[in-house]
């Protein structure tokens, strides 16, 4: 009696198949789990640590999908968020109109991050941009003038409230609501005399040479200090619904702007590809402070309350926020 022995090669083959079928389940397994995350953001310098994560596909190595959702509006963003066509704001979200929402839909938003500017550091996030040659010095320079200023009740309130710190009225200054992204071309064009704006918008105005900065840090020196014009949220739904995914968001996030604190020049570029600035341009995209969960102080509590008490007494929001119980920290997570 002979025993039948398979010729090597339909061995190798059969071999080979079971591997291949073993990659393909695992394949098939990976992508089965990969959780699907909206997440929305608005193309400013805010957003950088979002456009890192982006670039080093930093949430995918987690298992993570990302469902990516470019806006143009931070009232938008926000919009989004509140009727749960989106679950994370990755940086860039704004705080104020933010925190509005959420004192109208109370329980429904998470604040884990924080970025802006603070007086008299490198770290910039608002500047009061004119014409190269203008008479416009100062912030008491404007009465009589046209201002563009973002939509939204965010800095409608912050304007207002400095117009009454230097004894002005609203009437005596004509405010246009302007999204960032048309900003700079109605200051250069005199539909506006000035405009308060972020990077990388005021960077490209400055690039060109037809623009200068009157003021640096408006709501640092003028608002709060530090002063946070941006914030990374999730809705607390997803929160209580993803507490692992959430937990992974905000370590990527975490380590991402650590390391734009330690090397801003190294991941300012991403804003070319992701922002649209122009090369030219980066030289003048000044660094902006991050505060990741674990980094959130009693400073940056106080400041951001600040914030909120005065649009609580302008009549901005309906109730008053206890800020500090709107920020999740890791530990936060069950």
């Amino acid at each position: 009696m002979h025993s039948i022995v398979a010729p090597a090669s339909a061995m190798v083959r059969r071999a080979l198949m079971t591997a291949a079928v073993g990659v393909a389940t695992l394949a098939f397994a990976s992508v089965a789990q990969a959780e699907k995350v909206v997440m929305a953001w608005v193309p400013a310098i805010d957003a950088l640590p979002y456009m890192v994560a982006l670039e080093e596909k930093a949430f995918e190595k987690q298992g993570i999908e990302v469902v990516d959702q470019r806006l143009s509006s931070a009232t938008g963003l926000v919009d989004a968020l509140i009727a749960d066509r989106a679950q994370v704001g990755p940086y860039g979200t704004a705080p104020g109109i933010a925190m509005v929402a959420e004192s109208q839909h109370p329980g429904t938003l998470k604040i884990f991050g924080l970025s802006g500017g603070e007086a008299d550091t490198p770290y910039v996030n608002s500047t009061l941009l004119v014409k190269k040659g203008s008479s416009i010095k100062s912030l008491a320079d404007l009465k009589g003038k046209k201002l563009g200023r973002n939509p939204g009740i965010q800095w409608k309130t912050n304007v207002l409230y400095i117009l009454n710190a230097m004894h002005m009225k609203e009437s005596d200054v004509q405010q246009v609501e302007l999204p960032f992204p048309l900003q700079v071309p109605a200051l250069l064009a005199g539909t506006v005399d000035a405009t308060i704006t972020i990077d990388p918008f005021a960077a490209t105005a400055l690039a060109t040479g037809d623009a200068e900065a009157a003021v640096v840090n408006v709501g640092a020196k003028y608002v709060a200090n530090p002063w946070f014009g941006g914030c990374a949220v999730m809705t607390t739904k997803f929160v209580n619904e993803h507490p692992d995914t959430a937990r992974k968001i905000m370590l990527v996030l975490r380590d991402i702007t650590k390391r734009i604190e330690g090397d801003f020049d190294k991941y300012k570029p991403l804003l070319v590809k992701y922002a649209g600035i122009p090369e030219n341009a980066l030289p003048y995209v000044r660094p902006m402070l991050f505060r990741n969960d674990e980094q959130i102080d009693a400073r940056d509590i106080g400041a951001m309350q600040k914030v909120f008490d005065m649009y609580y007494k302008e009549g901005a929001l309906g109730t008053h926020i206890d800020f500090k119980t709107k920020v999740i920290r890791l530990s936060d997570l069950k």
